[in-house]
């Protein structure tokens, strides 16, 4: 999105990714070495949990990307660099955008500030400002703004639209560019008294979203059926609407180390286990008591025969693979458009091309090198 509006032109760590507060907090704070990757030495495992393949890492998760691919790993150690740099020689004011991964937004939101004291010690003069994003809290407004954390530090609620088939990124769009827009124009971020809800913003269109008369915000009648005081528009007022939009990805945990999306930095030791990882206690999700870092388990399949039709889409998209393209991007692109999980693509892409040519080796969760 950033990217789209001219806003951005270059990559970094945590775009098309998933990371915990808690664990963005530790990234800043103590640098990408610990709790970025998934657990253990590459090759790393992937797991296919519906139409992805995923990496987790302890705070992260990731698609889209095969980072088994030595090029892939490369190009992250770029990223880095470039995100300490933001924090760390900074040119310019800088605006972070997060949104809220917590099953319980009241639960990431406590720990807000934070990520900006987490910033503000790495780099006492940096100029920055942070915007908090909560999706599907019920509205129907695009995206509403709450009470200011801080000075430097805003929330907003967002709402979904178009087809609960379609992606997160599909449903929040309109939401997301009224946010950025709002919060990368100076006049938008006046002198404020935390805890004062604002009136709401001009950016967004009041004639269905706002009633002034009653002094409400409008519910969307199915998410949320009461509508939503002016004055509850705090942190602490607001009547959050909890969801595992986030903190889950098709029924499995976002990240390894929580089933919540919030807390992966909190795991607990497991007192109970004989056996030690790499030298350590094992530790336990502190939500749910998971010592596996939340395995997704077997790989969903349709059970549908492949038709001569998704047969050539899979051949099409083969060149891709064949003349360097992202692995990942491209069984992730294919499943979509077939409507099946990732691990009957890989399955089937192994068939068509003889599966001893390993082709597909560094993203088959049931590959001899990632076991």
């Amino acid at each position: 999105m950033l990217g789209k509006l001219g806003l951005r032109t270059e990559a970094y760590p945590f775009d098309f990714s998933r990371v915990t507060l808690d664990g963005l907090v530790h990234f800043i704070r103590n640098g990408f070495a610990e709790g970025f990757y998934p657990p253990g030495p590459p090759p790393y495992r992937p797991e296919c949990v519906g139409p992805w393949v995923l990496f987790r890492g302890q705070h992260t998760a990731f698609a889209h990307f095969d980072l088994n691919d030595p090029r892939v790993q490369d190009h992250f150690q770029v990223k880095m660099r470039r995100f300490d740099a933001v924090l760390d020689a900074p040119v310019k004011p800088v605006t972070f955008f997060r949104t809220v991964t917590a099953r319980h937004p009241q639960e990431e939101l406590a720990l807000a500030l934070d990520l900006e004291e987490a910033v503000a010690r790495r780099n006492p003069s940096l100029d920055f400002r942070i915007v908090f994003m909560v999706h599907d809290q019920g509205l129907r407004a695009n995206a509403v703004q709450l009470a200011p954390l801080s000075p430097r530090v805003s929330l907003w609620a967002l709402q979904y639209r178009g087809s609960p088939d379609d992606t997160l990124f599909d449903r929040t769009h309109a939401a997301y560019h009224a946010v950025l827009l709002h919060s990368v124009a100076e006049d938008n971020w006046p002198a404020v008294n935390v805890g004062v809800a604002p009136s709401p913003p001009a950016t967004m269109e009041s004639a269905e979203a706002f009633d002034f008369e009653r002094e409400v915000l409008v519910c969307d009648g199915t998410a949320r059926t009461d509508d939503v005081p002016f004055a509850n528009l705090t942190r602490a007022r607001f009547p959050w609407r909890s969801h595992n939009n986030l903190a889950l990805i098709d029924g499995v945990a976002s990240v390894g180390g929580t089933c919540a999306g919030i807390g992966s930095t909190k795991m607990l030791a497991d007192v109970s286990a004989v056996l030690q990882v790499e030298g350590q206690v094992r530790r336990k999700c502190r939500y749910c008591g998971n010592t596996a870092y939340h395995a997704a388990g077997r790989p969903f399949r349709t059970e549908r025969p492949f038709t001569d039709e998704e047969d050539q889409l899979v051949l099409i998209h083969l060149y891709t693979i064949l003349t360097g393209g992202d692995k990942v991007a491209a069984v992730e692109k294919l499943a979509h458009e077939m409507r099946r999980g990732t691990y009957e693509v890989i399955c089937r892409i192994q068939y068509l091309t003889n599966s001893s040519t390993k082709l597909m080796d560094s993203i088959d969760p049931a590959s001899p090198s990632n076991v």
